[in-house]
């Protein structure tokens, strides 16, 4: 399955469905359980045909700044490092606020659940 509609193609190989699923699971701990929500739910936004081209643009500038190797404050860094990753995405989430159901983010809890063992 490709994470990019046909609409909107990118071409780097470290931009990906695989690529952010990985990065997701890789640092779920890190950003915490509210943070992997909003970007999942995100994430299922853009892929919903039902979303508009606009907001998909949003949703791809945000998903794109947390994939991306070059960042303001590098991830590296630890906590610290995705404060501007968190920053973006919480923004994102807020522009969208309308657009993200009950169902959806229900959908994303559930998706999340393996990356937060009780």
């Amino acid at each position: 399955m490709n994470f990019f509609s046909k609409k909107v193609n990118v071409r780097h190989s470290w931009f990906n469905e695989r690529s952010f699923l990985a990065k997701l699971a890789k640092n779920a701990l890190r950003l915490g359980k509210p943070v992997v929500v909003q970007l999942y739910t995100l994430y299922l936004l853009f892929k919903s045909p039902e979303t508009p081209l606009r907001s998909k643009m949003l949703i791809l500038g945000a998903l794109v700044y947390f994939l991306s190797p070059i960042d303001l404050i590098p991830d590296f860094l630890g906590p610290l490092g995705f404060t501007d990753d968190i920053a973006v995405i919480t923004m994102v989430c807020r522009q969208l606020q309308a657009a993200i159901t009950p169902a959806l983010k229900e959908q994303a809890l559930a998706a999340i659940a393996r990356f937060f063992p009780k």
